[in-house]
């Protein structure tokens, strides 16, 4: 019986002790594991967000704005892109030596693809280049149930999957680096 419990003792130090390589070789395999977004033990740093290693950016962006541009998007970003402007808006020098290409400035949301618009069937059919969100998606769902957030906006997470280990360093859904055909992530959403 007491060989049983050495025996039990051991292999649970021996899954403690494996368990953190093995996810963060799944995250972010060049960088961390979980714990640069989340934080053990039942924490609840920020309401609704379980095990959030981090807070909300303070940051005030300049938004995406384009005479093609058909959507309104929000003043400033919301949902889940809050948290991963925490640490990508470029002002948390915890982060900085992660990886500098990947963290910007207040303007950098300005030139890059919109985020926290709602993205609907009116919005598709006034644009006219955009498919339905009820549409399928290539990951398996819709648009609106694969890309978009309980809001039906577009959000960080709507192109980047960061739990994922299969999609390449930008963290990108769907898309294919070693084809010269790669926008099937763009095509998602975009008909042309």
């Amino acid at each position: 019986m007491k060989l049983n419990f050495v025996r039990l003792r051991l292999l649970l130090a021996l899954v403690g002790l494996l368990t953190p390589a093995v996810v963060m070789a799944l995250a972010h395999p060049d960088l961390f594991g979980c714990d640069g977004c989340h934080t053990p033990h039942n924490v609840e740093v920020l309401p609704g967000v379980p095990l959030w290693n981090g807070s909300e950016t303070t940051t005030r962006f300049v938004m995406y704005s384009s005479d093609t541009f058909q959507g309104t998007a929000d003043g400033q970003p919301g949902g889940d892109s809050m948290l991963c402007l925490g640490c990508h808006d470029g002002s948390n020098p915890n982060y900085a030596w992660m990886n500098p290409d990947h963290s910007f400035g207040t303007d950098e949301l300005a030139s890059s693809h919109p985020i926290s618009f709602v993205y609907d069937s009116a919005l598709a059919a006034r644009d006219g280049a955009l498919k339905d969100p009820s549409e399928a998606s290539t990951l398996g769902g819709t648009i609106l149930e694969d890309l978009l957030d309980p809001e039906s906006k577009v959000q960080c997470g709507s192109c980047h999957d960061v739990h994922s280990s299969s999609v390449g360093d930008s963290l990108l859904r769907g898309y294919d680096y070693g084809s010269q055909h790669g926008p099937g992530l763009c095509r998602m959403c975009h008909i042309k």
